[in-house]
Parts: C-alpha cells; sequence; structure tokens
C-alpha cells in the first residue's frame, strides 16, 4: 500500500518529473486519505487546459483514486477550491 508521497513517485516516475509538471501546468501535489473508505488520493492543484486560452489561469483541485500497488487512476473528481476537497474527503 502507498503510504507517502515518496512511494507514490516511486511507481510513478514519469508523472512527476519536471517536464510533466511543467507541460501540464501543475502547481502541487498532495497525497490525502479519504475519511471511510480509507483509500488515498492524489489531490492535483493544477491549471485548467480550457480556462488557459482566454488569457485567464483558474486553479483547480483534481482527485485522483490510487490503487493500493500505487497506480493513480483517471479523474473522479474537480474542484475549485480546498474546502471544497476537504469536505470531499470527509466522505470519500
Amino acid at each position: 500500500m502507498i503510504k507517502t508521497f515518496q512511494k507514490l513517485k516511486e511507481v510513478n516516475k514519469s508523472y512527476f518529473t519536471p517536464e510533466n509538471k511543467r507541460f501540464f501546468n501543475d502547481i502541487n501535489y498532495k497525497v490525502l486519505m479519504g475519511g471511510k473508505s480509507k483509500t488515498r488520493f492524489l489531490i492535483q492543484h493544477t491549471y485548467q487546459f480550457s480556462d488557459m486560452f482566454d488569457g485567464i489561469k483558474k486553479a483547480v483541485f483534481v482527485i485522483k483514486p490510487i490503487t493500493t500497488d500505487g497506480k493513480i487512476l483517471p479523474t473522479i473528481e474537480t474542484l475549485k477550491e480546498l474546502n471544497q476537497v476537504k469536505q470531499y474527503m470527509k466522505g470519500a
């Protein structure tokens, strides 16, 4: 089971490269645990691609589940504020 961000980076080496971070305009990453499911989630603070072309960057929080072996699954939720992420994680 992946318990730390460092372990997640080891399993998903290409996902967290500086080039990948720059390409996707990611701001930062966190690993949080769901309150009910005890599943770990990658919280990716990033800029939306669709909002970049009108000249206004809009940051969002993207929630992606992590499997017990460390595989990052597709996005299940995109939220605009950190307090929304915290509320989501309580019920996840």
